[in-house]
């Protein structure tokens, strides 16, 4: 792909390969960039489809794309550095951080919480095929890197079981929903500060429907509001 079709773009690589570098400080700058580079490389169809989408999606669904790509080439140049398998490598799901964050909050570190059904009722340990308590033990250390709002927020919703009305009448948010949003920020946030969400495997190709193609970009534009 010739350098005119990625430079329009560029200032996103630059970006997120800024915003990884600084989380796997281990990983260089340059290869961080150059793995952004490749994704073009290897999806230049999708790019075509995207960027006749229009300006404002195409830029949403590039930095989605390459936030995924920088995670993954990070996440293995880390496993292979300090010699564990990627397949070691435990990604948290909000769904598993809701049902630990009670047991976590009240200190229960032996009884994790089993309150939402609708979540994954027995959760894999990173490495450790089970173990629960270093699972709670990183939420902690995560949730502690937490803002004081957003600490307050979790502990009251999560450790209290507070609902959303009381928590904005508590802490003087104008609505529940304003309450609802700021804790699901909250809990996506604490996602990050262990790791991030899994890496997609994404392929370039030239027979997604345009139905598929506005799913994705009105997915995309919602996450990119509430962030």
């Amino acid at each position: 792909m010739k350098w005119e079709r990625i430079e329009p773009w560029d200032y996103i690589v630059v970006s997120v390969a800024s915003e990884y570098h600084k989380k796997f400080n281990m990983v260089e700058l340059a290869d961080v960039k150059q793995s952004l580079y490749q994704w073009f490389v290897e999806h230049p169809n999708k790019l075509t489809e995207w960027e006749a989408i229009g300006n404002r999606d195409a830029k949403n669904l590039i930095y989605r794309s390459l936030r995924n790509q920088a995670l993954d080439y990070c996440q293995r140049w880390k496993a292979k550095s300090l010699g564990y398998e990627i397949d070691d490598v435990f990604y948290y799901d909000p769904a598993i951080v809701e049902v630990l964050l009670p047991s976590v909050l009240r200190k229960e570190l032996l009884t994790p919480a089993k309150e939402n059904s609708e979540g994954p009722k027995q959760p894999s340990a990173p490495a450790e095929g089970g173990n629960l308590v270093t699972m709670m033990v990183e939420v902690d250390i995560a949730y502690l890197k937490l803002s004081d709002e957003e600490q307050n927020l979790l502990f009251l919703r999560f450790a209290d079981a507070a609902d959303y009305a009381d928590i904005a009448s508590t802490l003087n948010i104008e609505s529940s929903d304003a309450v609802r949003m700021r804790i699901k920020r909250a809990v996506r946030k604490l996602v990050n500060k262990m790791g991030g969400y899994r890496p997609y495997l994404e392929h370039d190709s030239s027979d997604e429907s345009a139905d598929s193609e506005s799913e994705l970009v009105e997915q995309v534009d919602t996450e990119a509001t509430e962030e």
